[in-house]
C-alpha cells in the first residue's frame, strides 16, 4: 500500500501528500467526467465529509441520502448507484468515494475505488486525522491551519469556505468545535 502513495506522490508531482490526495480528486473528477467527487468516512455513528472537490449543498445531500439507504451494503463492500451519483467503498476501512454527475453507464468502479483509495491513503500518510474527534483536526483540518486560513482572507467566511472547497455553514462548525472566536477585521 504504500507504494500506491509514493507513486501517487511521484506522478501527481505533488510538494505534500494533501496536495497529492486534492489531485487525485481532481484527477477522478476530470477522468470521470464527474460534477463532484468527494471522500466521505464513517466513524461512530457520523458519516462525514473528508475532502472534496466542488462540494456543494447537492453533493452533501446527495452522499447523506445514498448513505443513509445503503449503509450495511457500504460497509460489507458494495457501491450504491443512484441516478448520476455513486458511492464507493476504498479499500481503507469506512472510507467512501462519493461521485455526483458521472454517466454510470461509464463509470469504471475500479478505478475510482483505486483513487479514492489513494487519496486516502495521501491524507493518512500526512497524519492527518482519520477521526473527527478530539483537537487536532476536523475532516483533516488542523486547527491552527483554519485560524492562518481566517487570519489570510480577514475573516471572511465565505472566501475561506471557497479556498477550502466547503459551505460556510461548515467553517462556522469548524469555529464551533475548535472554540475559535469569530474575529471582526476593520476594513482600510
Amino acid at each position: 500500500m504504500r507504494h500506491v502513495i509514493e507513486v501517487a506522490d511521484l506522478l501527481l508531482g505533488a510538494s505534500n501528500p494533501r496536495e497529492a490526495a486534492k489531485r487525485t480528486l481532481d484527477w477522478l473528477a476530470d477522468h470521470l467526467k464527474a460534477r463532484s467527487v468527494s471522500l466521505w468516512r464513517y466513524e461512530g455513528q457520523e458519516f462525514m465529509l473528508e475532502m472534496g472537490c466542488v462540494v456543494d449543498q447537492r453533493t452533501l445531500r446527495g452522499a447523506s441520502e445514498l448513505w443513509s439507504r445503503g449503509a450495511d451494503e457500504l460497509r460489507q463492500g458494495r457501491p450504491l448507484i443512484d441516478r448520476h451519483a455513486a458511492l464507493i467503498p476504498t479499500q481503507v476501512a469506512d472510507s467512501y468515494l462519493y461521485l455526483d454527475g458521472v454517466d454510470l453507464q461509464k463509470l469504471d468502479l475500479e478505478t475510482a475505488a483505486d483513487g479514492g483509495t489513494v487519496a486516502v491513503m495521501a491524507l493518512h500518510r500526512e497524519g492527518l486525522p482519520l477521526t473527527d474527534d478530539g483537537p487536532s483536526g476536523a475532516h483533516g483540518l488542523h486547527r491552527e491551519e483554519l485560524v492562518a486560513t481566517l487570519r489570510l482572507h480577514e475573516w471572511n467566511i465565505a472566501r475561506v469556505a471557497r479556498v477550502k472547497g466547503v459551505t460556510r455553514k461548515t467553517i462556522y462548525d469548524w469555529m464551533k468545535r475548535y472554540g475559535i472566536p469569530r474575529e471582526h477585521v476593520r476594513r482600510t
